[in-house]
């Protein structure tokens, strides 16, 4: 689950970043050609300038409006709202008419300032009394070169073509705020996401230690308690069966500690190191018998094979639950462990002729519940057949 999970984070921020890189593009080529334009239109204002032999002062107004324009470009301002763009339109709408009083083609400038002011502005009330003053301050310039006739033609032809511009600009940055705005959403879900795969892996692995301390240290300490037990009833009686019996809490508690330092390093279970999974099986069931001082017999069936290392750590850890169950609740003669290797799955079993328990009383233990989870882990099944007095058969089978 967790390597889904890093997978599924690793696509969304990819997905993001590819998205951000994207977005960064697109407004990179918006404003190359919003800034190529004026460039153009002031290059050919001047051209004309030129051919015309403007007066200086000409130049001067046409280089004002550049500067103006030049000073938020350079600083990254363009792109933000606030008093630099406007301090732009309190140089370059006087500039311009006063540009245009001084040479006719001053004039033509209008098809990027009025553009500027449907960038600049953000709402009505101050655009459409902005873009009629200008309008008739330009219509009123051109007089003083034209007719009225030409005047207007001149001047309305520019407002048209820059209402067109101006409409286009809108409907540009109003998408690239949607980009924006869709960006920013996919980034905070995706921090949601991650932090639920973070929990999630949490509560995983949570889960997971619980049921290997109740697998490996709870077990044996359970273990130790009762063969401690055992040699304290014997201990004036019969010596020799005291010092078997602390012998045999002497290997539980070593192998306590070695299943404690195989959780802590990550390890398999300490029964798999060194030895293959038919032998350990054999080992586990033969160490209960030894304790419990009960028949315990443990069949290989079919034709052994090497299985997948998480396969072999559940079929251990379900013996090792069977077993402790039989240890705790229930007070058996016999248990015997069938291995059964078949062709297209591994089936383990483990029966005893104990007092046995009902479905509802055994639906809450820990342990099966944990053995339960271990096994659909490797996608297996578990069976649990009991009834009081009738013994206990466990059957794991992961194909």
């Amino acid at each position: 689950m967790s390597d889904d999970g890093a997978g599924d984070r690793s696509t969304t921020r990819e997905t993001g970043a590819g998205f951000r890189a994207e977005e960064r593009r697109w407004e990179r080529n918006l404003w190359f050609l919003w800034h190529g334009c004026f460039a153009l239109m002031a290059a050919v204002v001047l051209a004309c300038l030129v051919a015309d032999r403007a007066p200086v002062l000409a130049y001067v107004l046409l280089a004002a409006i550049c500067v103006a324009y030049a000073g938020p470009f350079r600083a990254g301002l363009w792109q933000e709202g606030g008093y630099h763009r406007i301090g732009y339109l309190v140089v370059a709408l006087p500039a311009t008419l006063g540009l245009g009083y001084l040479d006719p083609n001053g004039l033509l400038i209008l098809y990027v300032v009025f553009p500027h002011v449907f960038a600049v502005t953000r709402n009505g009330r101050t655009r459409l009394p902005l873009l009629l003053g200008l309008a008739a301050g330009s219509i009123a310039v051109a007089l003083h070169h034209d007719s009225l006739v030409g005047a207007l033609a001149a001047v309305l032809s520019a407002l048209l073509i820059s209402l067109i511009m101006g409409v286009f600009t809108q409907l540009m940055m109003r998408e690239a705020e949607r980009r924006g705005e869709l960006i920013r959403q996919l980034e905070v879900v995706s921090a949601e996401r991650d932090e639920a795969h973070r929990q999630a892996g949490v509560l995983a692995e949570r889960e997971r230690l619980s049921h290997e301390i109740h697998d490996t240290l709870a077990q044996g300490f359970t273990s130790l308690l009762m063969i401690i037990q055992a040699a304290d009833s014997t201990v004036e009686k019969d010596p020799a069966t005291t010092h078997e019996r602390l012998a045999l809490a002497e290997r539980t508690a070593r192998e306590s500690l070695a299943e404690a330092r195989s959780l802590v390093a990550a390890l398999a279970p300490a029964a798999l190191q060194g030895m293959p999974l038919d032998q350990a099986i054999t080992r586990v069931t033969a160490r209960i018998g030894e304790e419990l001082g009960i028949a315990a017999e443990a069949r290989i069936l079919g034709t052994p094979r090497e299985l997948p290392a998480d396969v072999q750590v559940v079929l251990v850890r379900a013996t090792q639950e069977s077993l402790a169950n039989v240890r705790k609740h229930a007070a058996a003669a016999s248990v015997d462990v069938r291995l059964h290797y078949r062709e297209r799955s591994v089936l383990l079993e483990v029966s005893d002729d104990g007092t046995g328990f009902t479905a509802e009383s055994g639906d809450g233990s820990f342990g099966l519940r944990g053995m339960r989870a271990r096994v659909e882990q490797v996608s297996g099944t578990l069976e649990v057949q009991s009834a009081p007095g009738a013994g206990t058969t466990v059957r794991v089978e992961i194909p």
